[in-house]
């Protein structure tokens, strides 16, 4: 008796008739091949998982895999699919071309663009984060991602300046007001894409006593 090809054994022959861009992968569990699992590896760098799961014997179910990433996902753009393991390999590649390949294509390029866009925002916000520390005597920093804190002690009270983006949050506490005013001129005129009004003023933190 023939026994059912596994989907770790699958995934060569549904490669192949995907075509001469896709590679079968293994799943590992530390160092043991899955068998119930495997991968499919684009060229490009596009990953689909393939899976049969323990409370659906017999079906295949394929997801497009992406990037680690804080990408949104919408509603959507992580369907997968469905699909007996006895249909074959070239009508399981029928159905990924058909109706996964598609939407995984164009959301994996959305994602990539996202990650560039982050990673890129992440470096602006480090670089604006050391230079303006550099300009304030003893100043602290703090860089989380697209997040940074600088921070520096007076006497008395303590300067606190979040970038967060294009966001900039200044915290003053028991500073007085003609240094919360210099901070905002300050942090405006050295951080071009902030606009603040010629008018505005230093706004008193909640612990602040000026």
């Amino acid at each position: 008796m023939t026994l059912p090809l596994t989907v770790a054994e699958l995934a060569h022959p549904i490669a192949l008739a995907l075509g001469g861009n896709w590679r079968p992968q293994q799943v590992l569990h530390g160092a043991q091949e899955l068998a119930h699992a495997a991968n499919l590896t684009h060229l490009d760098g596009r990953q689909l998982h393939l899976s049969e799961r323990y409370d659906d014997p017999g079906h295949i179910h394929i997801r497009g895999a992406f990037p680690a990433t804080d990408y949104p996902f919408r509603r959507g753009e992580r369907d997968s699919v469905r699909v007996a393991m006895d249909e074959g390999p070239a009508q399981i590649a029928t159905l990924i071309s058909n109706r996964l390949i598609p939407a995984h294509r164009a959301v994996h390029q959305r994602v990539k663009d996202h990650n560039r866009e982050q990673a890129a925002l992440c470096r602006r916000t480090e670089e604006a984060a050391r230079d303006l520390a550099a300009r304030l005597p003893g100043a602290r920093t703090r860089i989380d991602g697209t997040s940074a804190y600088v921070s520096m002690s007076l006497e008395p009270g303590e300067v606190r300046i979040g970038l967060d983006g294009g966001a900039v949050n200044i915290v003053l506490q028991d500073a007085p007001l003609i240094i919360a005013d210099a901070v905002v001129f300050a942090v405006s005129r050295f951080l071009p894409d902030i606009q603040t009004p010629e008018d505005e003023r230093g706004q008193r933190d909640s612990e602040s006593d000026f």
